[in-house]
């Protein structure tokens, strides 16, 4: 083994049920040692979370988790990876406010930005951070015109002696996958920017300062995600270890090779506290240790943390649990046939849009829509994890080529289905999955153009006179009902270039859909919302 190599040391199928079996036992351990692996006083041990998307249950348990293990080394440090403000009514109610206090009471050291923390704007954001103990990092996002980095790019801990570095860094995807006026000025120019174009290099940067600065170690605090970090990685050099976030990919230990050839080591703990990550560096061994614990099967709190998870749930319950309907089965949110890309929920809420606003067309944008409906009673609490983020439903009316332009764009990675991608109501098309993509994006993930062959066609709108599906006209003029943020605000890179406002604001999404249940459903959802209605066609 060279050098570079027995820097670095991953479990094999042995040495990985050895640490499972270890991690339970030092929970309960005062001692310095555990059963399969001893854990020395030296040792730097992290313990990590990403993409909890306000699963506030697992607060608790990681604060368990880190007293314990703080126990059998002083140098361990708790640490956030992104995506915490939002992702449940308890913290879109709040815009996030329940989520720091909750996050306060564990006492995080370090915590990078994911996409979601700008859901409530750049201001909010600012607020909510300089609510938080810990201490914000991220290399990426700056300020236009002056260069400068809203938080503080990387921080250098000494920890039994050693010097490690932690850098922060968010996904150039929040531009527009969080709202991307927020970032833009009256006038649609940007006044921050998250170095899309430049990500490795930027990176480079921070890391070379820190190792000249002495760091010993350098971490990566991530929400960059696996479709992007190895990339990234493969054009770095410095880097030790990456926690990462947005992919929700669960990665108890996964080895990359950096540009120099030499590993890193690259670790995820999924969502929503499903796993609470652990990272051991340890010096003395020259080694470095990483895998996740199912967090459901640890059995351990902290009163404290517990005591005040208490008090959050009392004063939300009164919002949070009142019955808005009842659903017959689960409507879910993704629905895996080969032939159809519409989902149940993504129906269900366009036609809410649609017949309560008389539009011609509803939309609604995948990522807009985070959770299944359960069966049985739906409450409140239910709805609002289905639909977070609040975003305003309106009616618009643009023409067909804007209309056929902006379902093409919804397509535009495929077969990946993203955020972008559109539910329809009132609308059917079929999709040529053969054919490559023709939409042309600006450098901000915003689009332009349709260069080349369409994948989308046989575009039919729905025509209430005739009661029958009609061909699109591209040049004829379309009322349609969907969210702000993608019809007005680039959301998720979509460009509704060709659009004018029409009517007054029905509401928030999710009060409109809790009005359609009520109003046109009779308070119950049914079998019509359970499958796919074929109203996107994959044409194989």
């Amino acid at each position: 083994m060279n050098a570079s190599e027995s820097r670095l040391f991953l479990f094999s199928s042995m040495k990985k049920l050895l640490l499972l079996l270890f991690f339970p036992a030092l929970l309960l351990s005062n001692g310095t040692e555990a059963q399969g692996f001893p854990v020395y006083k030296d040792d730097i041990v992290i313990v990590y979370e990403n993409d909890v998307h306000g699963a506030i249950n697992g607060y608790p348990v990681i604060a368990a988790v880190r007293d314990s293990l703080r126990r059998l080394s002083p140098n361990t440090i708790l640490v956030s990876c992104g995506d915490f403000l939002s992702g449940t009514s308890l913290g879109s109610h709040s815009q996030g406010g329940y989520i720091v206090r909750m996050m306060n009471a564990v006492a995080y050291d370090y915590y990078t930005l994911g996409n979601h923390e700008f859901d409530y704007g750049v201001p909010m954001l600012q607020q909510r951070v300089s609510q938080l103990k810990g201490t914000p990092l991220c290399c990426n996002f700056t300020e236009v015109a002056t260069g400068t980095c809203l938080f503080k790019p990387s921080h250098i801990d000494t920890l039994g002696g050693t010097s490690v570095a932690f850098i922060g860094i968010t996904t150039p995807a929040a531009a527009t996958t969080s709202t991307p006026t927020f970032f833009q000025d009256s006038l649609k120019r940007w006044l921050y920017t998250f170095h899309a174009d430049h990500l490795d290099s930027l990176l480079q940067s921070c890391v070379d300062e820190v190792r000249g600065q002495g760091a010993d170690y350098v971490v990566l605090i991530s929400h960059i995600g696996e479709v992007d970090m190895p990339a990234i990685v493969t054009k770095t050099a410095g880097i030790d270890v990456v926690l990462d976030g947005h992919s929700h990919s669960v990665l108890p230990h996964s080895l990359l090779s950096n540009r120099d050839g030499q590993p890193v080591l690259w670790t995820s703990a999924g969502s929503k506290f499903r796993h609470i990550g652990q990272v051991v560096i340890s010096p003395s061994r020259g080694a470095i240790f990483s895998d996740l614990l199912q967090t459901d099967e640890l059995g351990i709190s902290s009163p404290r943390v517990a005591d005040t998870l208490e008090v959050i749930k009392n004063e939300y319950a009164s919002v949070g649990s009142r019955i808005v309907g009842r659903a017959e089965a689960e409507v879910r949110r993704d629905y895996s046939q080969k032939d159809f890309l519409d989902s149940p929920l993504g129906n269900l809420c366009t036609d809410a849009f649609r017949v309560l606003s008389g539009a011609q067309v509803g939309l609604m944008n995948r990522g807009g829509i985070r959770a299944d409906l359960p069966s049985g009673d739906i409450a409140f609490d239910d709805l609002y994890s289905s639909f977070p983020f609040d975003n305003k439903v309106m009616v618009v009316e643009m023409s067909g080529q804007c209309l056929l332009d902006a379902l093409e764009m919804g397509l535009h990675s495929w077969p990946r289905l993203l955020g972008a991608t559109l539910q329809v109501s009132g609308i059917t098309f079929e999709v040529n999955p053969d054919l490559p993509n023709p939409v042309v994006l600006d450098e901000n993930g915003i689009f332009q153009r349709v260069e080349g062959r369409r994948r989308v066609s046989n575009v039919k709108v729905w025509n209430d006179v005739s009661k029958r599906y009609e061909p699109l006209r591209p040049k004829k003029r379309y009322t349609v009902c969907g969210c702000d943020y993608f019809l007005l605000n680039h959301g998720d890179g979509h460009n509704f270039y060709d659009v004018k406002v029409i009517g007054p604001v029905l509401g928030e999404s999710v009060k409109v859909m809790e009005a359609f249940v009520h109003k046109h459903l009779q308070g119950t959802i049914g079998s019509r919302y359970f499958q796919s209605q074929g109203r996107i066609r994959v044409r194989y």
